[in-house]
């Protein structure tokens, strides 16, 4: 059975909507499970490691909870579940249902959506109360279409350092303006941390990508190269921030607990249960890491995401 590794709750965002102020926590209550036989859960963060026996089956549970005085018409407002992945910058709505209607107990975010979104790692789904016609333009109330009143967001993760980092795509022009040539697919540049305790907020490193390959990314018609492609700049991005890294770990007795290298070197112990840090150090050293980069490639699935891409 796939592991749970963390849960946690997330920080709430604030609306400057003080006109319908009473409908802010009304999908505070929202669930989610994660797995056909697993329990709904409130919890807003999860770290998962999916396995082929038991893939991700996503299920929301709204619990919509409405005030006894709504501020506004219910006819006004969806309520809107919306699957997102913020390293190919794309959101896809699973379902919308007119809050005057019957909301399902439970919405179900298919396997299709899913893959159409990388496979469900670094995943986050929403529970939104929106808007769903414009209204005329009130101070301290929603009036565009969209517009959310109450919104819940449970993040998806797998640990993987692909989720360390921002990816920032750049034009023929941009590369050029920081001295790269035009055509330049992707470029890292490691920043540090990675033998030391994650901080909230911190970043490993930059990643930039062409702007034209990360919109290729982005499109539905393109999820058959989308996916093996993503595997593999996910390996070859980790081998460069490994490499990029050696003066913080050369000399160290282990990985830090807690840190980006500490959490890599569990994922690779389940390819190779007799990995050790002294081997990590040892195949770190070879020229080009050819065996190091091996299991980078074995970590992010590269030859399956190819073979069934």
């Amino acid at each position: 059975m796939s592991n749970i590794t963390w849960r946690k709750s997330a920080t709430k965002d604030v609306r400057p909507f003080f006109g319908a102020a009473t409908l802010e926590s009304s999908v505070d209550l929202a669930e989610i499970r994660l797995y056909e036989d697993g329990a709904f859960m409130p919890d807003t963060a999860h770290a998962v490691e999916p396995t082929d026996s038991q893939p991700l089956d996503i299920v929301v549970r709204p619990n919509l909870a409405l005030p006894a005085e709504m501020p506004m018409a219910k006819g006004d407002l969806v309520l809107a579940v919306t699957a997102v992945q913020p390293f190919m910058k794309k959101t896809i709505v699973v379902e919308t249902h007119k809050v005057s209607g019957k909301i399902p107990d439970e919405i179900a975010v298919g396997s299709n959506i899913i893959d159409k979104l990388g496979g469900g790692s670094n995943v986050i789904i929403e529970v939104a109360l929106c808007l769903g016609k414009q209204l005329t333009k009130k101070p301290g109330s929603p009036f565009l279409l969209g517009h959310w009143l109450s919104k819940k967001s449970f993040a998806i993760k797998t640990p993987k350092l692909a989720e360390a980092f921002p990816i920032q795509p750049m034009t023929d022009e941009e590369w050029k303006l920081i001295g790269y040539p035009a055509k330049t697919l992707y470029s890292v540049q490691y920043i540090g941390g990675f033998n030391d305790p994650v901080a909230k907020d911190s970043h490993l490193a930059t990643v930039r990508i062409h702007a034209d390959v990360h919109k290729k990314l982005t499109l539905e018609s393109a999820q058959r190269l989308a996916k093996p492609m993503m595997a593999s700049l996910a390996a070859e991005i980790t081998g460069h921030i490994i490499a990029a890294s050696v003066s913080e770990w050369e000399n160290a007795d282990e990985a830090a607990a807690s840190s980006p290298l500490s959490a890599f070197l569990k994922r690779i112990e389940r390819i190779d249960p007799a990995f050790t840090f002294e081997k990590f150090k040892e195949y770190a050293k070879e020229p080009g890491m050819p065996r190091l980069k091996a299991l980078l490639h074995a970590d992010q699935q590269s030859v399956r995401s190819i073979a069934e891409g």
